[in-house]
């Protein structure tokens, strides 16, 4: 029997059945944005999206054109072309194609190895497609050349592995006037590189140079090929309270946090893989001998040379900024996983504090941070001898 109320639900449930039979006609996902990056061996293109798409992709010509159809997706405009001045692309070049098609054209300068992979939202990133473009001779040139500077260190000299945190498509925390931490970590790098090359006994490089992201287990893989006696990974805290400000230093832990204070920032700086889009290439794919690996940080001298080095930057920081913690801070910090060298992060400041934001964004600051680190260097190489 049919009542009246089930004459008013038939169209429902027919509806749903419809849709269900048919998700790829519910909607279309709009390109909301189109970004590019610039690595020493490989550029990266991302397309954020409203919603998940299809994609089919293809290269030919001569220099070659990496042809995507994109599947499910419409652009604001009918044509939208965007120049690059990059070792890699010539343009980029987005064409839309009915209601739910856009052609991405990427113009390349030689024949790329091509990684596209999707990204699911995540805090406050969308749907993304990601296309790398990497180039195998450079990958094999920056290696050979780490592995070099490993070999022919004169003997007696250090070597230390700054790593300036996040990187493109990973901002790191953000202040209220829109400071980014990559920005701020990556000038204090630079500052902080060259005033230890002026050392003639320390070799200092940096794991990333420009604005571009490396994954987490990338950063560690650069330092032993460098065959770090150091490395010192830079950060800068936020916080959903603006009043908390000061600095920070942490080692790693194989057996928990310190406390959850500690926890929840490795939690938060081990995300950089999510947010910053890893894709790991063959050469960064999980260590199969990771345990061992652990193993040998807990029976080597890394750690206790880690908490020295800890305990020495407190020293020196407490003179230019104020502690957010007078003792170092312990937690699962993925790029502090080198079993070779002594590791350790830095938090300078609170970004999202506005003292700490107008303090990191001052070069004079900057300066003072940087000379301070490279003098808790100095004196962690000197004591240890």
């Amino acid at each position: 029997m049919i009542t009246p109320l089930s004459r008013r639900l038939i169209p429902l449930v027919i509806g749903s059945l419809l849709f269900l039979l048919h998700p790829a006609t519910a909607r279309t996902a709009a390109i909301t944005d189109v970004r590019f990056w610039s690595a020493p061996d490989h550029a990266r293109v991302v397309l954020d999206l409203t919603d998940a798409v299809q994609y089919e992709s293809s290269t030919s010509g001569t220099p070659p054109e990496l042809r995507i159809d994109v599947k499910g997706a419409s652009l604001q405009s009918r044509k939208r072309e965007i120049s690059v001045n990059d070792p890699f692309l010539q343009k980029i070049s987005l064409t839309g194609w009915g209601k739910d098609r856009v052609k991405l054209v990427l113009y390349q300068k030689k024949l790329l190895v091509v990684n596209i992979f999707a990204l699911k939202p995540d805090l406050d990133k969308p749907h993304r497609l990601v296309i790398d473009l990497v180039d195998p001779a450079m990958e094999r040139k920056e290696q050979e050349d780490r592995k070099q500077q490993k070999e022919t260190r004169s003997r007696g000299s250090k070597i230390v592995v700054i790593d300036p945190g996040h990187g493109g498509e990973d901002p790191g925390a953000m202040g209220s006037r829109r400071t980014m931490e990559k920005d701020i970590v990556l000038q204090v790098g630079r500052k902080l590189t060259q005033l230890l090359n002026q050392d003639h006994d320390v070799k200092a490089f940096l794991t990333r140079k420009g604005d571009y992201f490396i994954p987490l287990e990338e950063r560690v893989r650069i330092s032993r090929e460098y065959g770090a006696d150091l490395f010192v990974s830079l950060h800068t805290d936020g916080s959903f309270n603006p009043q908390v400000r000061g600095t920070s230093v942490y080692c790693l832990s194989l057996s928990g946090a310190t406390d959850e204070t500690a926890r929840v920032l490795a939690d938060k700086e081990n995300m950089s893989n999510i947010l910053g889009g890893a894709f790991l290439r063959p050469r960064v794919t999980k260590d199969p001998n990771l345990n061992q690996i652990l193993l040998d940080l807990m029976t080597n001298n890394s750690l206790k040379e880690s908490i020295r080095f800890a305990d020495l930057a407190l020293q020196e920081i407490r003179n230019i900024n104020r502690l957010k913690y007078p003792t170092f801070r312990q937690a699962n910090f993925i790029v502090l996983r080198a079993p070779d060298s002594p590791s350790a992060l830095v938090e300078m400041a609170y970004i999202t504090n506005k003292e700490d934001e107008l303090l990191l964004s001052q070069d004079t600051f900057q300066q003072k941070m940087a000379a301070t680190l490279a003098n808790t260097v100095s004196r962690f190489f000197k004591d240890g001898q």
